[in-house]
């Protein structure tokens, strides 16, 4: 009887222990979880670096203006000085030129002014090179102007020509003044061989004319002055008188 009533009373403390543990309140039994700190960057709405670079891109492109076309090549001033690279017996030589214009015989060029000295005239301007005497050059060129038809001009050239050299009459294309008739007079008439003083004459058609280039240079200076004569008249071009 004694176990009975024991183990009754046992029991009952076990129910009323558990009857307990069931009424605890839920803050006392388990905290709440923290509730997030929000910050500003945290508020602060997250671009995507994509999408902002791509939203960049993606906007139309104001089209060029006409002032974004590269300027075309201006003129030379008269008396303007610069660099030009011509080719001396196969090799590249730089040359210091210097731009003249001469309104009154109707013509502007480029002359190389380390090799040659400039004489102005009245009736002709004259370029003669820098080694010769200057009073008795034998390479030089001049250039005159003339009112007669450049084609009558080049004839009554080449038949003065003729009775010392056997002449070749060609047509010529220069860089700036276009078709020209080209006169050389080179070898000795007659006999085959090259004269000592060596002409080419360029007569360049005009509205008003024509103009006439004459390069004088003797047989040693052929390449050398030959050559620089050629690429100075090259840059021959005709203007209004």
């Amino acid at each position: 009887m004694k176990k009975t009533v024991l183990a009754l009373t046992i029991i009952a403390a076990l129910v009323l222990s558990l009857a307990g543990c069931g009424n605890v309140p839920a803050s006392e039994s388990e905290a709440p979880a923290a509730e997030p700190q929000v910050t500003a960057e945290a508020q602060a709405p997250v671009e995507d670096d994509g999408q902002a670079a791509s939203s960049e891109t993606d906007e139309p492109q104001a089209a060029p203006s006409e002032t974004d076309e590269p300027a075309a090549e201006s003129v030379r001033q008269d008396g303007e000085r610069f660099e030009a690279v011509i080719v001396i017996e196969g090799m590249e030589e730089t040359v210091q030129y210097e731009h003249i214009r001469n309104d009154t015989l109707g013509f502007e060029m480029d002359y190389d002014y380390e090799s040659f000295v400039r004489r102005s005239e009245a009736d002709r301007e004259c370029f003669v090179s820098v080694w010769d005497d200057p009073e008795h050059p034998e390479n030089y060129l001049e250039v005159r102007s003339d009112t007669g038809n450049a084609e009558l001009v080049a004839s009554a050239i080449n038949a003065s020509l003729s009775e010392a050299y056997d002449t070749i009459v060609e047509e010529y294309e220069l860089d700036r003044a276009g078709s020209c008739i080209r006169i050389e007079a080179s070898e000795l008439k007659g006999t085959g061989t090259m004269a000592d003083l060596l002409q080419v004459v360029y007569i360049i058609p005009a509205p008003d004319g024509c103009r006439v280039a004459t390069a004088h240079f003797s047989i040693e200076g052929a390449e050398g002055f030959g050559r620089r004569f050629s690429y100075m008249v090259k840059t021959l071009d005709v203007i209004d008188r």
